[in-house]
């Protein structure tokens, strides 16, 4: 009887270790992702660390999934009746997004960012660029919109391929990926009729720099000459060098 007992247990050692080891290396990994969110910018590097940080957790998860049906083989089939449920949610589900509420996410996302420090490069309260500012507060807009409507239209692929393709401010008025699609051409922004507009569209100046518009004339900038996002109208008087330039103005494909 011990010599059996003794054989089991060293059967199940190696398995135990195994589920340990994807554990530890889960936890490192997201302790990593959440140092690198609060001192790092939004780069290459930080988004393949979010994606092995979500791949780990999955397998991790599966592991001890595993486990536990071994323990309690009944749960299999309301876990699988489950999974088949998301899977055709995912797949079938196409319900178009609350534009209207998006939209208004969206302006929410960029008045938060009033005042951040300009960084190149950056997409996070600790440093953002003009680009970074346009296009990481509309991914943010559709994570907690499609939360909030459980719409896998703006949770599913088109939010992910959106979140991991880097944008410039050039990118979005060559309409790359077809993330944005031209409007007009604007002498320039100072002075001009705005009634034309919808919130959130972008006028990129120079081709190499984009302001967002937020209504009532006025526009949200991550201006480098400021050192941090700003806000401000866009009256017949202004100064300001992005307001007095010719600007391609530009609209989100989902706005």
């Amino acid at each position: 009887m011990e010599n059996t007992k003794l054989h089991i247990e060293k059967e199940q050692e190696p398995r135990f270790a195994y589920r340990r080891v994807f554990l530890w290396i889960f936890g490192l990994l997201l302790a990593a992702t959440a140092l690198a969110l609060r001192t790092a910018q939004m780069d290459i590097y930080v988004r393949s660390l979010i994606v092995a940080t979500l791949v780990v957790g999955i397998v991790t998860g599966l592991i001890h999934l595993i486990k536990l049906f071994e323990s309690y083989p009944k749960l299999l089939y309301p876990t699988i009746f489950i999974l088949g449920l998301g899977i055709l949610w995912s797949i079938l589900a196409n319900k178009p997004p609350n534009e209207a509420a998006l939209r208004e996410y969206y302006l929410k996302q960029l008045n938060s960012f009033k005042g951040a420090r300009y960084a190149e490069n950056g997409e996070t309260h600790i440093g953002i660029d003009c680009s970074g500012l346009a296009r990481a507060t509309l991914w943010q807009s559709m994570l907690k919109e499609g939360i909030k409507e459980f719409n896998p239209y703006l949770l599913g692929p088109r939010l992910w391929q959106f979140w991991w393709r880097d944008m410039s401010a050039s990118d979005m008025a060559a309409c790359k990926y077809g993330y944005t699609k031209y409007v007009d051409t604007v002498d320039k922004l100072a002075g001009y009729d705005h009634s034309w507009l919808n919130r959130g569209d972008l006028a990129v100046a120079g081709g190499s720099y984009v302001l967002i518009y937020m209504g009532d004339a006025q526009w949200i900038e991550a201006n480098p000459d400021d050192g941090k996002v700003v806000l401000n109208k866009a009256t017949a008087g202004s100064k300001r060098p992005y307001f007095n330039m010719k600007v391609k103005i530009m609209r989100w494909w989902i706005l």
